[in-house]
């Protein structure tokens, strides 16, 4: 689990007042960081052979050749990092340094002038094919859209052949994530210092490519101070393995599904808590044709259940969400792990319910966390704008109903409770297919009768989703079914998950 934070400036103020870092130090070690990851990860033909786009090297590079590295700067920091980085890879590349805008700030014009005094020449065209292509053209502090020409730039470097690295972040993205209306588009951003949240922005996802974290020349405990949004990543998983074997079925809990007007979403739920450890499911409700041997099946709640699992399939008209009311009114489930999902969401009446259930999770997508802000009066807006501000909205939620875990659905699972936000970085669109929500509530479900804390319940479901979802190697084949028979899975390869590429890499000099 690593920091996340909004902004970095008061960081990196504090770095240069209490350490005496000033003069733009921290900028040279920035560019240094980027020298250390582009001579070690990229020009090395073996590495980069691994790498999105293997062939990229070998097309413009010979043995008898240095890499081309074309480096398009900036006005601002973000540029002056550029001309010092161009500064620094001279021994071991052919640079070439674009000015993109005329430098204007202090630092920028300073590191402009150092490649001038060494003789680097600087041009003002980009050329088509290099080996690398540096972005070191704005930084977070954009605000507004862009203009017609500066989109116009953007273009020209997104159109360049090359393996595409963003300085800090991709130039385009603002400080939450946002394309002003576009952005570069890279392979890998190396960002500095800390993570930032604008990196972890749903919108951002497309543009970021890998991300790299690179020292500043300090102790990263040093520079970091204090948050409460986190990266989460394989290995905060703790998935459900059974040690002792003097057990029985309810050793590993009783998780009770109610169904509703659509079944099949029900049993999805079900069946993947019994993937997930659980030891009974009893589906509630009506019996259904052919109903599966795996579960139990009762019209009563029973009274052995340690946790319940509402709103999958469950349908919106009245009469169906009715049964749904009077039980979350028990007082049994007051007390217990409760888990609501999908149709239940939309409900004005679990506004009343919810204070007064201890143990709640929540498992909305952006629209029905848009009927969760609007039942609650918190906010009246569009799934848009909850896209464009995920993070704050989820605080905003969080806040007014501290008790209550939210993981809120999107390319980055976002779980957030009372002020902490944690970000599930292993995400995959091969999960974009209907009944994958539906087996996230049942491994959450799981996990809670199981015993798990409710946040932990949360965000171990959370990752290992994710993961299952990659143990299938299909980013368009995926069936909800398939994932709950994949999740014994995870177990058998937890080695190899621990080691995920998905996760940030951490970079630092080797002198650190």
């Amino acid at each position: 689990m690593e920091k996340l934070f909004d902004s970095v400036k008061e960081l990196d103020k504090r770095a240069e007042d209490s350490f005496n870092l000033k003069n733009g130090v921290l900028m040279e070690q920035a560019a240094r960081g980027m020298a250390e990851y582009i001579r070690r990860y990229c020009i090395d033909s073996a590495t980069l052979q691994n790498r999105s786009k293997p062939s990229t090297l070998q097309q413009h590079t010979t043995p008898s050749t240095k890499p081309c590295v074309q480096i398009a700067c900036g006005s601002g920091d973000n540029g002056g990092d550029g001309f010092a980085l161009a500064r620094m890879l001279g021994d071991f590349c052919r640079v070439r340094t674009v000015v993109v805008f005329e430098p204007k700030s202090p630092l920028c014009k300073l590191q402009h002038e150092r490649l001038e005094l060494l003789g680097i020449p600087v041009y003002t065209d980009l050329i088509d094919h290099c080996d690398v292509l540096v972005d070191a053209v704005f930084g977070t502090g954009i605000h507004g859209l862009l203009d017609e020409h500066t989109c116009a730039v953007l273009g020209q470097l997104n159109a360049v052949d090359g393996y595409k690295i963003a300085c800090d972040i991709p130039s385009g993205l603002n400080a939450a994530g946002i394309p002003s209306p576009v952005a570069f588009r890279a392979d890998t951003t190396c960002t500095m210092g800390a993570l930032k949240t604008a990196l972890y922005a749903d919108s951002a996802k497309d543009y970021t490519g890998t991300i790299q974290l690179l020292g500043l020349g300090l102790p990263r405990t040093s520079y970091e101070g204090e948050t409460n949004t986190f990266l989460l990543s394989a290995d905060d998983m703790c998935l459900p393995h059974r040690s002792l074997q003097n057990t029985h079925k309810m050793s590993y809990g009783h998780g009770v599904f109610l169904c509703g007007e659509k079944a099949g979403a029900c049993m999805l739920a079900a069946s993947a808590a019994l993937h997930f450890g659980i030891g009974l499911v009893t589906i509630l409700g009506t019996p259904q044709p052919n109903t599966l041997p795996d579960f139990m099946y009762s019209t009563g709640l029973p009274d052995t259940f340690s946790a319940l699992m509402v709103g999958s399939g469950l349908g919106r008209s009245k009469t169906a969400q009715l049964p749904a009311l009077h039980l979350l009114a028990d007082e049994q489930v007051e007390e217990r792990p409760l888990i609501l999902d999908a149709d239940i969401l939309h409900s004005r009446a679990i506004m009343s319910v919810l204070p007064d259930c201890k143990l709640p999770i929540l498992t909305p997508h952006p629209k029905e966390f848009q009927s969760l802000l609007a039942n609650s009066r918190l906010a009246q807006v569009s799934v848009a704008e909850i896209q464009q501000d995920r993070f704050g909205y989820l605080r905003l939620f969080c806040t007014a109903f501290p008790h209550a875990i939210v993981v809120l659905k999107g390319a980055y699972p976002l779980i957030g409770y009372g002020k902490q936000i944690f970000v599930n970085p292993l995400g995959t669109n091969a999960l974009a297919k209907a009944g994958t929500g539906d087996v996230l509530s049942g491994m959450i479900t799981a996990l809670a009768a199981q015993g798990y804390p409710p946040l932990k319940a949360a965000y171990t479901a959370s990752l290992a989703h994710a993961q299952a979802a990659r143990l299938l190697h299909t980013d368009y084949g995926l069936t909800a079914s398939a994932l709950a028979a994949s999740l014994p899975d995870l177990c058998r390869i937890s080695e190899e998950i621990n080691n995920s590429d998905a996760s940030v890499g951490v970079l630092n000099h080797p002198h650190e």
